[in-house]
C-alpha cells in the first residue's frame, strides 16, 4: 500500500476520473477512489482537504486536457471563435461520464487572464465591448453545459407515443433522425446570431 505522502495529486485526480467513468457522479465517493488507488481514504486528505476540492481538481483536469480551443486565432471573427470554443468545450464534457454535471457542480473557475484578454481583444477588434464579450462567452458556455447535461442524462429509449400525440410524434420522429451534433450546432448558430451587437 503506497505511503500517503508518496501518492501524487495527479494520480488521485486520474483515479477520480476513472472511478467517475465507472460509477457516475452520484456513486463517486472518496472511499471508491481510495480503493481504486489501493490506499485508505484518509490518505487522500494529505492532498485534498475535501471531496469538493478533489472534484474541483478533476474538473480542471478535464478542461485543461480536453478543452483545447480557448483562445481566438489571428484574424478570426468573434462568431467563429465562439463556435469553435463551444464545440471544444462540448467535446471535453462528453469525454467524461457526467462531464457536464461535474463542471456545473464545481462552479466557475478563476479566469485565465491572458486567455480572457485575448478573447476580449478579439471582440473589441470587431466593435464589441468587453462586457458584451464576457456576457456572450458566458451565454455560450451555459448553452453548452445545458446541452451536454441533457445529452448525458437522456434515457436510452424514449417513452412510447400516446394516441393523442400522433402529429407531435411524427415531428419528434423527424427530429430524432438528426444527430446530437446537428441539434447542438443549430442551437449554437441561433444563439450566436442573437448575440450580434445591436
Amino acid at each position: 500500500m503506497p505511503h500517503p505522502r508518496q501518492l501524487e495529486r495527479s494520480a488521485i485526480v486520474a483515479a477520480t476520473l476513472a472511478v467517475l467513468d465507472e460509477r457516475g457522479l452520484d456513486a463517486l465517493s472518496l472511499h471508491a477512489i481510495a480503493k481504486h488507488l489501493g490506499v485508505r481514504q484518509p490518505a487522500l486528505y494529505h492532498h485534498f482537504p475535501s471531496k469538493a476540492a478533489l472534484l474541483d481538481a478533476a474538473a480542471a483536469e478535464v478542461l485543461d486536457r480536453r478543452h483545447t480551443e480557448r483562445v481566438p486565432r489571428d484574424g478570426e471573427t468573434w462568431r467563429d471563435f465562439l463556435a469553435r470554443n463551444a464545440r471544444s468545450l462540448r467535446t471535453a464534457l462528453l469525454a467524461v461520464r457526467d462531464g457536464a454535471r461535474l463542471i456545473a457542480a464545481t462552479g466557475p473557475r478563476a479566469p485565465e487572464p491572458a486567455a480572457t484578454l485575448a478573447r476580449i481583444d478579439c471582440f473589441a477588434a470587431q466593435g464589441v465591448g468587453p462586457a458584451d464579450a464576457i456576457l456572450a462567452s458566458i451565454a455560450v458556455s451555459r448553452y453548452v453545459i445545458g446541452c451536454v447535461l441533457e445529452e448525458q442524462s437522456a434515457p436510452a429509449t424514449p417513452p412510447p407515443p400516446t394516441p393523442e400525440s400522433t402529429r407531435l410524434h411524427a415531428i419528434t420522429a423527424t427530429l430524432a433522425t438528426l444527430t446530437p451534433d446537428r441539434e447542438f450546432d443549430t442551437g449554437l448558430e441561433a444563439l450566436i446570431r442573437g448575440l450580434e451587437p445591436r
